[in-house]
């Protein structure tokens, strides 16, 4: 039992001996130090999916007529888009109003252009899976009774992987920066200690219209979508 005792005892010694010297070590360690970067990734890809976002407006003077009349148009653009292909799915939603303008009951001097009742406003967007048809989308919707195409975009239909293209573009440059900067310090980044993503903008090209003329039919340049990726990273650096 004594010597059982002294073995444990001498066992104890030792475990304090180590702490300390582990703990003197991580004393004698420098922390390092921090070093600041930035860095931006962009990539840029052709674009695989077109977005088309159009209006209907109609004004009655009861609710029920402007809403059956704004419903009766939104069909009729959506059978339309059935059929140059695009999928009733791929029709939405974007904005629904219904808003009240009475009529005074004296009319103001040289009143042009004002529409009273009541007025429903639909927005819509429409994704093109085949974009070279974001025209003859266009085309089917001012055809069949919508008030105004808002704009065109043009992006991708997964950029997940283009994100993760710019990011490690980004966090790169940022490693650089800072080994630049070690360098002239006569320092090595031997880590990071945080990063911070500052942004991750994908960047569609977006095309504006007025109107679409139904013959010939509208065609849209495609520009190239740029997705970018910026950091703030903290490197360690040690000599």
């Amino acid at each position: 039992m004594v010597q059982l005792i002294s073995i444990m005892k001498r066992t104890f010694i030792s475990l304090l001996g180590l702490i300390a010297l582990a703990t003197a070590a991580a004393v004698a360690a420098p922390a390092g130090t921090e070093i600041v970067a930035a860095g931006t990734g962009s990539v840029s890809l052709q674009p695989n999916v077109a977005t088309v976002s159009g209006s209907v407006e109609t004004t009655a003077e009861s609710a029920n007529d402007a809403i059956g009349q704004n419903n009766a148009v939104y069909g009729r653009i959506a059978a339309a888009l059935e059929k140059v292909g695009v999928a009733r799915n791929d029709i939405t939603l974007q904005y629904y109003n219904v808003n009240y303008n009475p009529r005074p009951q004296v009319m103001p001097p040289n009143q042009t252009g004002e529409r009273y009742g009541y007025t429903v406003s639909r927005s819509f967007a429409v994704k093109v899976r085949k974009i070279g048809d974001a025209g003859r989308v266009s085309d089917a919707c001012m055809s069949s009774g919508a008030t105004a195409i808002n704009g065109v975009t043009f992006g991708l239909s997964d950029p997940s992987v283009a994100r993760e293209q710019a990011a490690a573009k980004a966090v790169a440059e940022a490693r650089a920066n800072a080994a630049a900067v070690a360098r002239a310090a006569a320092l090595s980044v031997v880590g990071i200690k945080s990063i911070e993503l500052v942004s991750s903008p994908s960047g569609p090209v977006p095309l504006m219209r007025a109107a679409a003329v139904p013959s010939p039919p509208t065609e849209f340049d495609q520009s190239n979508v740029n997705v970018t990726v910026s950091v703030n990273v903290i490197f360690i650096a040690r000599p």
